[in-house]
């Protein structure tokens, strides 16, 4: 059994056939329309699923999506800025009247939480979150197996968190790294991979500046651990790339700032879902929303 699946991004769309395996079959790319609002976007969904439609005789279409997303209802709660008049779009029902096929949408970290159960680095966990550091800090949480999204969709919005009384995102984030670096010499504009070969050859300012924001991060994160108490917690984002050596890092860092019962109880790991596990969670959505199609 084959899906459509669609990853849709602020900036780009990640598209293709996914079979019910969790393997990509066929994986493009497109830009996001900034024109048009939410029906802009379905038309250009339409007109991208069309084809594969016609090639492949899917079951269903599965969405990962930026935003606050109704999984149940799949129409757009919030949180959409990247589209003007995102906010309110029936995606679910808008598609499925066009394209005459069942659609199961979810938030889009939320899908790639549940790639990393699927597929990636929490692979037979019950309990755990998957944290994703980029531009900003968001993540899901799968608790018993199962995606938690809580009242409102809102769930797993932990960048917007207070730590020491600061928005925890905007300095434990890459985005906050790289304001911190510009803060200490006006007009260094230096992005993530630069800042830490400076780090790694030893340059004293931005050791300083990079060991302040791993103590910030990893308070952060402890923070998730003494709340959820997950088995294993997933990191992920562009960081991730610098690999076992950054996993030592962040995990010595949170080391230092748990409690003595808490070390040592909730793994520490990095994602390992890959680049298309927006499009792979997604699918598994569609699975769990869809149990009857499964053969």
């Amino acid at each position: 059994m084959n899906l459509i699946a669609f990853d849709i991004g602020g900036t780009q769309i990640k598209y293709g056939i996914v079979d019910e395996a969790g393997q990509v079959l066929s994986a493009e790319l497109c830009d996001t329309p900034k024109l048009g609002g939410g029906a802009g976007l379905l038309k250009v969904l339409i007109a991208l699923a069309e084809p594969l439609k016609a090639a492949y005789q899917p079951a269903g279409i599965a969405i990962s999506s930026f935003g606050l997303i109704d999984a149940k209802t799949g129409v757009v709660l919030g949180a959409a800025e990247a589209i003007a008049g995102y906010t309110g779009t029936q995606v679910k029902a808008e598609l499925e009247a066009a394209l005459q096929l069942p659609v199961a949408i979810d938030n889009d970290v939320n899908c790639v939480a549940i790639a990393e159960g699927w597929r990636g680095a929490a692979q037979g966990v019950e309990n755990y979150i998957a944290v994703a550091i980029g531009t900003g800090i968001g993540g899901g949480i799968v608790i018993n197996d199962r995606i938690y999204r809580g009242h409102r969709a809102a769930a797993g919005e932990w960048g917007y968190m207070l730590v020491d009384g600061l928005i925890w995102e905007d300095y434990a984030s890459m985005r906050g790294l790289q304001h911190r670096v510009q803060v200490l010499d006006a007009g260094r504009s230096l992005d993530g991979r630069a800042i830490f070969a400076l780090y790694d050859q030893g340059d004293a300012q931005i050791s300083q500046v990079v060991d302040q924001w791993f103590a910030f991060l990893a308070t952060g994160l402890a923070n998730l651990i003494y709340a959820l108490n997950p088995e294993r917690l997933v990191i992920g984002g562009g960081i991730t790339a610098r690999g076992p050596v950054f996993l030592a890092e962040l995990s010595a860092a949170v080391d230092k700032v748990l409690l003595p019962d808490f070390k040592n109880m909730s793994q520490i790991v990095l994602a390992s879902a890959g680049n298309h596990a927006g499009m792979i969670g997604a699918v598994k959505n569609w699975l769990n929303t869809y149990p009857a199609a499964v053969r």
